[in-house]
């Protein structure tokens, strides 16, 4: 199996996700509050249901969530 890592942009993971490309999403989550910002995935036409698989906390405080998308 092959995989590709997207690092920070949300229209090229709204495309893939769109095409049922992805099989594993990966969030890490910084807890900090700034206020304002963009969506996550940009131009989602439809809602994007996930089961979390699996999280795992640092130190820091940061969160790295595994989720899978529901197939339809």
């Amino acid at each position: 199996p092959s995989a590709i890592g997207v690092f920070g942009s949300a229209n090229l993971s709204s495309a893939l996700l769109e095409e049922g490309l992805v099989d594993e999403l990966r969030i890490m989550v910084n807890p900090i509050v700034l206020g304002s910002g963009r969506p996550l995935f940009v131009g989602r036409q439809s809602p994007l249901r996930l089961q979390l698989v699996k999280s795992r906390t640092f130190g820091s405080g940061n969160v790295l969530l595994y989720y899978r998308p529901f197939r339809k």
